[in-house]
């Protein structure tokens, strides 16, 4: 059983990361302590940042990819 979590994402300026859940609520990920990271290297590019989707519980950019897990935990450890 598939289930879906992200309604929508979109990449904002200073690689701040818009992600609306399929509850309503909208979480805005700011990214930008993470792209000296290897992992998240390639989100340093505006063509690689721009392209993020989702397919509900994954967020892609391009090979990078984040689950809804996560991007929950990422959002947690921020504050």
């Amino acid at each position: 059983m598939d289930r879906k979590y992200i309604q929508s994402v979109k990449p904002l300026t200073d690689h701040v990361l818009q992600v609306d859940f399929i509850s309503g609520s909208r979480l805005l990920l700011d990214m930008k302590p993470y792209l000296d990271k290897l992992r998240f290297r390639p989100l340093a590019d505006p063509a690689v940042w721009n392209s993020a989707m989702t397919n509900g519980i994954f967020v892609r950019f391009g090979n990078v990819e984040l689950s809804h897990d996560e991007i929950l935990s990422m959002a947690e450890r921020a504050h």
